[in-house]
């Protein structure tokens, strides 16, 4: 059976805050270390912990040479994302100001406009519709305006014709009835 650092316990506790592991993986694998340092036998770890004896064996001789680092899972394969932190900022102070205090002609974000000025900001470009995944995923919401021309009305004129309207329909409320005949 392999053998782990006397003290081990202790130093994955300390680690394992200061760490901040969030991995449900890493987690096992640090419960397997810490079975393994309180001299578990390497087949009941493999039993509780579903992992076949050579992998929690594998995972063993990682941390004694590695540390707690490897057992972190490896880097994904592929592109690295473009909505990094800065970005994830940028798009945070974006939403929580009004587009006409950041000197722009319109007063509602869209899903394009928003992504033409995280343009500028960040020099990132993420499509319209890959950003309303990405607000999703940060729990911001996405709806449609409601575009009305109250803001360009002069209330002078709106009460002035609201009046005309209302002596209009006092005038004529009589003889405007729908008539009705059986068929």
């Amino acid at each position: 059976m392999l053998s782990v650092r006397s003290g081990v316990a202790e130093n994955l506790r300390r680690s394992r805050d200061l760490l901040a592991v969030e991995e449900a993986e890493t987690d096992v694998r640090l419960e397997m270390v810490k079975a393994a340092a309180l001299g578990e036998d390497l087949d009941a770890i493999a039993r509780w912990s579903g992992r076949r004896p050579e992998t929690v064996r594998r995972w063993l001789v990682a941390y004694q040479a590695g540390g707690i680092a490897a057992l972190a899972d490896a880097p994904r394969q592929g592109r690295p994302l473009k909505a990094d932190a800065a970005y994830l900022a940028a798009l945070e102070a974006a939403l929580e100001t009004p587009p006409r205090t950041l000197g722009l002609p319109f007063d509602v974000w869209t899903s394009e406009r928003l992504s033409a000025y995280l343009l500028q900001q960040t020099g990132v470009r993420i499509a319209p519709g890959w950003l309303r995944v990405l607000l999703h995923q940060q729990h911001f919401v996405c709806g449609r305006p409601k575009h009305t021309l109250v803001h360009l009305q002069d209330p002078a004129e709106v009460a002035a014709c609201a009046e005309a309207l209302r002596v209009a329909g006092e005038k004529g409320a009589g003889s405007a009835r729908a008539v009705r005949t059986p068929l």
